[in-house]
């Protein structure tokens, strides 16, 4: 049965966030959970040196995630867009062409990866007793890195999104059972992780073929990918490239300057931290994710009205979720960091980390979700202006406050570029208004509008 692109156009805007929401932050929530076992199986199941050198590696399994963020962000702004002006035929080639562009690219990271691998692994500080078990990680991820995206913001921006999130569910229900069978029965250690990761993404993929061969409202006959869908694609997705791909370089410089302040002590510490950060911010990411369909689907319609009213209900979402996750932050850090490992020296670093850490969740979505708006409804220049905020402060705060500071300098830096980023995107949406006007519906438009 065919689902449509067009219920996005009937009922009001805070039940359709609300629902979008809902149904992501299960699955990133289901994803962070995943996250958080995956740690405590390495980290009980092996050792905290297996954890360290698993979360040496935490910077290209983001970068990995951000290539597919990226495309398939871009092409899920293109395709609400286009589904909301009537144009379902431009809408699947643009999903053809996006999907072409995702696995050359994957090919191209993989070879990459495995000609400079031991370059990718000191830069990302996995050195003395960490190195061997991040070798075996990265080996294996790499050669599953072409399974790694179910292009689920497509399916969720032509309205499958329950279908969304069981391309979440069940991909990690089989990465947690194999984790468990893999570490726990068969001793496979830090390879059985990387085994049940790259399974895992054998069954996102393969639910992606099926939704797009049987369920999908678009229709693929006759339609090729073209070099113009794959410039607008990337184009619109650069901004999330950007965004996602970020983490990624914060987390390998975070992981170097530990490196060299703290030792292997510290670069563990990080990666049980950063496992608990991805569940602290599943809130967010669910708001932006439920604000892309929603207003790219209304701005393509040429209605401003409900588009501006998109954002605003989702700036209030945000905030009641930052306030949330920050009183659980400051109040259960020493806690939530005894659920991995018995080591007091572990807890103790990584329960201060996590508390200086939450003082950045206030500013974060601000961004984030000025990010996400202006991707959804095609602006790419503002889009990746916002998203780059908070790296390109955190990299000159990161270097200078941990000189000066140690480790909590490190800590402070990402606070302090969060700030700078929220204080730069709500300056700028307040001077242009003009960003929250929509024109004509979609229907004729060029497609990298």
């Amino acid at each position: 049965m065919k689902t449509h692109g067009h219920s996005l156009a009937e009922g009001g805007v805070k039940r359709q966030v609300t629902g979008f929401a809902l149904t992501a932050l299960a699955g990133l929530v289901f994803n962070s959970v995943y996250s958080l076992t995956d740690a405590l199986f390495v980290g009980r199941g092996v050792s905290d040196a297996a954890m360290g050198g698993v979360s040496a590696v935490y910077p290209f399994v983001i970068l990995q995630s951000a290539i597919a963020t990226a495309i398939g962000g871009g092409a899920a702004s293109v395709v609400s867009r286009a589904l909301g002006g009537g144009d379902g035929r431009k809408a699947a080639r643009v999903t053809l062409s996006a999907m072409t562009a995702f696995y050359v690219t994957a090919v191209i990271v993989t070879a990459v990866g495995f000609a400079a691998m031991p370059q990718l692994l000191d830069a990302m500080g996995a050195t003395g007793e960490l190195l061997d078990h991040a070798r075996t990680y990265f080996i294996i991820i790499l050669a599953g890195n072409v399974f790694s995206t179910g292009f689920s913001s497509v399916i969720r921006a032509e309205g499958g999104s329950f279908y969304s999130l069981l391309i979440w569910v069940i991909p990690i229900s089989v990465n947690i059972v194999l984790d468990a069978v893999l570490i726990f029965a068969l001793d496979l250690g830090v390879a059985g992780s990387a085994a049940g990761t790259v399974a895992a993404q054998f069954v996102s993929f393969s639910m992606s073929v099926l939704w797009f061969s049987r369920f999908s409202c678009m229709s693929f006959k006759g339609v090729r990918p073209t070099l113009a869908d794959v410039g607008a694609v990337i184009g619109i997705g650069i901004p999330s490239l950007v965004q996602t791909g970020s983490l990624s370089v914060i987390s390998a410089i975070i992981n170097s300057l530990l490196s060299q302040i703290d030792g292997e002590a510290g670069v563990t510490a990080f990666g049980y931290m950063s496992r608990l950060i991805t569940f602290a911010v599943a809130p967010f990411t669910a708001v932006a994710q439920a604000l892309a369909p929603v207003a790219g689907f209304n701005y393509g319609a040429g209605d401003s009205r409900r588009t501006k009213e998109t954002l605003r209900f989702c700036a209030l979402l945000a905030a009641a979720c930052a306030a949330a996750v920050l009183v659980v932050a400051e109040s259960a850090a020493e806690g939530l960091m005894r659920i991995f490992t018995s080591d007091e020296a572990l807890i103790s670093r990584g329960a201060h980390g996590l508390r200086v850490l939450a003082a950045a969740l206030p500013f974060m979505p601000v961004s984030g979700l000025a990010g996400a708006f202006m991707q959804a409804t095609g602006r790419k220049a503002p889009a990746l202006a916002f998203y780059a905020a908070i790296p390109v402060a955190f990299v000159p705060f990161a270097y200078g406050l941990s000189y000066a500071a140690g480790t909590d300098g490190v800590w402070w830096a990402y606070v302090l570029s969060s700030a700078a980023a929220a204080v730069f995107a709500a300056a700028v949406l307040a001077v242009r208004r003009d960003y929250f006007l929509c024109s004509a519906p979609y229907v004729g438009r060029n497609v990298q509008g």
